[in-house]
């Protein structure tokens, strides 16, 4: 499992916040996956994947609607996997150089704003070239 909300609700989740709000970089994370071709063929049998390629819900949705609150291997293709487990990768919480682009990204300063990002297309479209670029170079360093 690469990332499940359970993860960060099971302690110093913000009272004040539906658990939902745990699903959120999970599911920009994912919706943006699903853009670049790297889901796994089995979730396009799932029933709202065509609804999250065009858009129509948010990749925090699904998460929480079809892949059960969490990504894991069975979500990716190979090559999917491959760059997920790089990107996600680190020795202390496991979510490595992803969540460091993610509060970069977003300007957030600390776990407590983390959970308080909007689930809003805006937000996915600030996002998505940040994940793409940590994806470009990740390839890039594979050639010889």
């Amino acid at each position: 499992m690469y990332d499940h909300i359970s993860f960060h609700t099971e302690e110093n989740y913000p009272a004040d916040l539906p658990e939902t709000n745990a699903a959120h970089h999970i599911g920009y994370y994912y919706a943006w996956a699903v853009s670049q071709d790297l889901h796994s063929p089995e979730a396009e049998n799932l029933p709202q994947f065509e609804a999250l390629q065009h858009g129509t819900i948010s990749g925090a949705e699904f998460v929480l609607n079809q892949l059960k609150g969490g990504i894991d291997e069975t979500c990716f293709n190979d090559l999917g996997n491959r760059f997920t487990q790089y990107y996600y990768n680190d020795d202390e919480e496991g979510y490595g150089n992803f969540l460091t682009d993610y509060f970069l990204a977003l300007g957030i300063e600390d776990e407590n704003g983390f959970y308080h990002t909007k689930n809003t297309p805006a937000i996915q479209q600030r996002l998505n070239p940040v994940f793409q670029t940590a994806f470009e170079e990740w390839l890039d360093s594979m050639k010889p």
